[in-house]
């Protein structure tokens, strides 16, 4: 399954053209598209999670050449870093805190818990994880070393990070992380 983000508006779209009561932040301010995003983000391969945000203003992109378009979109909408690493379930909390809900007084616990759920189960049941050609650097490496230190991913046994930016700082977070008891055990 694909999931598409459209995290900007086209050109010439205005937010105070939107009807009364519509939370008009910006996409990565907003709970709901937040979350969606962070759902998206947990265990997904980076070529399933594309931010139509990212297209080039004036390209073109066929159907009737599927293969060669499909490349040129994924990469034009996973460039610098679309992805963000997943997050333990007390980290997306915080984060959270910061993001608008058109009610966020009924939405924010209710996101909070439906996070968690799907954390537990999609790592719980994980055996592949396709993090690769995301751009992704030390900061991501470290916190992508968190949620696997934590042993959320026990039946973990392939974790792809290839043609990203992960230099020895966070290569050395990755081993640490990996490198703790009950962390991945099946991971080899």
């Amino acid at each position: 399954t694909f999931v598409l983000r459209l995290t900007s508006f086209p050109d010439g779209h205005k937010a105070e053209d939107q009807a009364e009561g519509t939370n008009v932040a910006k996409y990565f301010d907003r709970g709901w598209c937040y979350t969606e995003q962070s759902w998206a983000s947990l265990t997904k391969s980076g070529n399933l999670s594309l931010d139509l945000g990212k297209m080039r203003d004036g390209k073109e992109y066929y159907c009737r050449s599927l293969i060669n378009d499909y490349y040129s979109l994924r990469d034009d909408c996973t460039r610098d870093g679309g992805r963000r690493p997943p997050l333990l379930p007390s980290a997306f909390a915080a984060e959270l805190e910061k993001k608008s809900f058109t009610n966020g007084k009924d939405d924010k616990p209710l996101v909070k818990r439906l996070y968690e759920a799907a954390f537990e189960e999609q790592f719980g049941k994980a055996t592949e994880l396709f993090y690769d050609s995301l751009g992704w650097g030390d900061a991501e490496a470290a916190q992508l070393a968190e949620v696997l230190a934590s042993g959320a991913a026990p039946r973990l046994e392939e974790l792809w990070l290839q043609r990203n930016e992960i230099g020895d700082e966070g290569c050395k977070a990755l081993a640490a992380a990996l490198g703790k008891e009950g962390a991945a055990p099946r991971l080899e």
